[in-house]
């Protein structure tokens, strides 16, 4: 029995050591791995040391693809190398396997992959460079500068790394170029042609500070977005954001009459949008990209005139009405000048008339939401009756918030309804956003319902942005589906509602109304700001006489710790019009694989 005890525990030291020691020393000695070996006595420490040992193997293999690189940056060579292949740690080394075995309070681990495999880690940092440059692309074609700017960047970034990144080519017009050649044109050819001007220069009536306002055009059109800093006086100021052509500048001090230019200096970078890719934060932090010089621009400050921004400066509006409604009278104009008084003066409690209670609500919300300004009024004001409602459009105004150095620029709205007094208040969704509403046929929806649906995101986004909790929860049915994340899985029917969800998938969070409300609650007290901006749309309505629609929309998401981009659906119920109910919520970061995104053919109505 001893003998036999004695055997078995020799056999079982023998599988935990000995054993593995052998398979050790075969993939050591085939030329099918690349390997790297860790020992320690303690285990986190030898599985990294064996992945250091691995990306340095890697690294001797490729690195004489980078002599070039190397030689420009005035670098070592193997230094450079291993710096760039340190990046494929973490986010692209998923095809390493391991061998471990444990000796007299020693752990020893190896790491390998196949030579063939490693290829595969090169492709997928190709594909992801390639999935950037799309995106800039489309970015650019849309005329989102700063967008584009931003994936050429970073694709660019991605393909510096490859080191095969010579062999990485695109066909254009029948040629075939190298990548890294069409994205620094690119890039350069964008900063080329973003045109600043400096539209007007108002000072505040204490005269302590001058408001220059900016506009950007990209080839004759409104840059949609764009970020810049400007250098003043030696320092250097905090991002501005470029919204719909617009941007402000604020002078202080000596400056207000010593400056006779502004130097300007668009960001390309976006280094903190990145961090949720790990793999292009480890880039960026390895590699050093070269700067593009022609982000630099320098604007004349016109000649200071003494102006003093007054809001009675309004202009005459441009009136519109929907349906052939008679025009509103001047009773709108003169209310908002009287509360654009207000504001400007802070004597916020002069404008409380004008509102119904729950207007006034909105009302404290909104000065509440950052430090507010008034922009100047231009022909851009506009007047939409619909129904019993009218509405003043796109006064601009810009929120600054403090703590995040962040400036938002909104064109607000302002409903009236038929006692005459301000009932609500929103942010004005974007122009593309408002086209991909209305300008669809009637098989789409009545003109009626598109304003609807206007006017309900509108209401949706400074929901949002003012944090009204009690708005976003009115507006969701108690059965609301609610998703979040990459795809949808095969999902049950909610009591009844709904069908079966599209197709299996993976990687998603599912919320109950009470969840997702819960949620929402924390995500407002623990952030300065939250800002919401849409972008295209497209609108389906369900088939049959019930008034239920689809939206299809990109969302842009902006807060004081977190900011995102992806692709919202909202099911929606019009047969209420006062009272629009949400039955589904879907988010997703990235479209589908076949460059859908989830609508009404995924959900059914029992």
């Amino acid at each position: 029995m001893r003998q036999f005890l004695l055997l078995f525990i020799f056999t079982l030291f023998n599988l935990n050591g000995f054993g593995q020691t052998s398979e050790f020393e075969k993939i050591k000695a085939s030329d099918q791995y690349i390997w790297g070996l860790g020992i320690s006595e303690d285990y986190d420490q030898a599985t990294k040391l064996a992945l250091d040992d691995l990306i340095g193997k890697i690294s001797v293999s490729v690195e004489s693809k980078f002599e070039y690189v190397a030689q420009e940056d005035n670098t070592d060579l193997k230094t450079y190398s291993k710096s760039v292949i340190s990046t494929y740690s973490s986010a692209n080394l998923t095809d390493v396997m391991q061998l471990q075995s444990y000796r007299r309070g020693t752990y020893s681990i190896l790491r390998y992959i196949e030579k063939e495999q490693l290829k595969k880690v090169f492709e997928r940092r190709e594909n992801k460079l390639r999935d950037y440059l799309q995106l800039g692309e489309k970015a650019r074609q849309e005329a989102r500068i700063g967008d584009a700017l931003r994936y050429y960047y970073w694709s660019y970034a991605l393909y510096l790394s490859h080191p095969y990144r010579a062999d990485i080519r695109l066909t254009e017009e029948g040629r075939e170029l190298m990548v890294g050649t069409v994205l620094n044109d690119r890039i350069n050819a964008l900063l080329s042609a973003v045109d600043f001007k400096i539209t007007d220069r108002l000072k505040d009536e204490d005269g302590n500070k001058t408001r220059l306002i900016i506009s950007s055009n990209y080839k004759g059109e409104n840059v949609k977005n764009l970020d810049f800093r400007c250098n003043i006086g030696g320092s250097v100021t905090p991002l501005h954001e470029v919204s719909g052509g617009r941007s402000e500048v604020y002078l202080y001090g000596i400056e207000q009459q010593a400056i006779e230019k502004l130097d300007i200096n668009i960001e390309y970078k976006y280094l903190t949008k990145c961090y949720q890719d790990k793999e292009l934060v480890s880039v960026f932090e390895a590699i050093q990209i070269p700067a593009f010089s022609r982000a630099s621009k320098s604007v004349l400050v016109p000649a200071d005139e003494a102006k003093k921004f007054v809001a009675k400066k309004m202009i005459k509006p441009v009136f519109e009405s929907v349906n052939k409604l008679e025009d509103p009278k001047k009773f709108y104009t003169k209310t908002i000048d009287r509360l654009l008084v207000s504001i400007a003066e802070k004597k916020y409690s002069d404008a409380y008339p004008y509102f119904t209670p729950e207007g006034l609500d909105m009302f404290q919300k909104l000065i509440q939401y950052g430090q507010v300004s008034i922009g100047p009024l231009t022909d851009t004001l506009k007047i939409v009756r619909l129904i019993d409602e009218t509405q003043v459009r796109s006064v601009p105004m810009t929120f600054y918030f403090p703590n995040s150095n962040k400036r938002f620029m909104e064109n607000v709205v302002f409903t009236f309804n038929d006692q005459l007094l301000i009932s609500a208040i929103s942010f004005a969704i974007s122009d593309i956003t408002i086209d991909g509403i209305v300008n669809r046929g009637e098989n789409y929806g009545s003109i009626t319902d598109k304003y609807t649906l206007i006017k309900f995101m509108e209401y949706y986004k400074t929901a949002y942005n003012l944090k009204r909790l009690d708005y976003i929860e009115s507006i969701f049915s108690e059965n609301a589906l609610i998703i979040v994340g990459t795809v949808l899985k095969l999902a049950k029917p909610i009591d009844g509602l709904y069908q079966n969800i599209g197709e299996v998938g993976v990687d998603y969070q599912r919320y109950t109304k009470k969840e997702y409300i819960t949620r929402l609650q924390n995500a407002f007290n623990s952030k300065e700001f939250i800002n919401i901006d849409f972008d295209e749309a497209e609108v389906r309505k369900m088939n049959g006489d019930k008034k239920i629609y689809g939206i299809q929309i990109s969302q842009h998401y902006y807060s004081s710790n977190y900011s995102d981009f992806g692709y919202l659906f909202l099911m929606i119920d019009l047969n209420d019009s006062l009272n629009p109910t949400i039955y589904v919520r879907t988010w997703q970061p990235q479209k589908n694989n076949d460059g859908s995104i989830y609508g009404l053919d995924d959900f059914r109505l029992n």
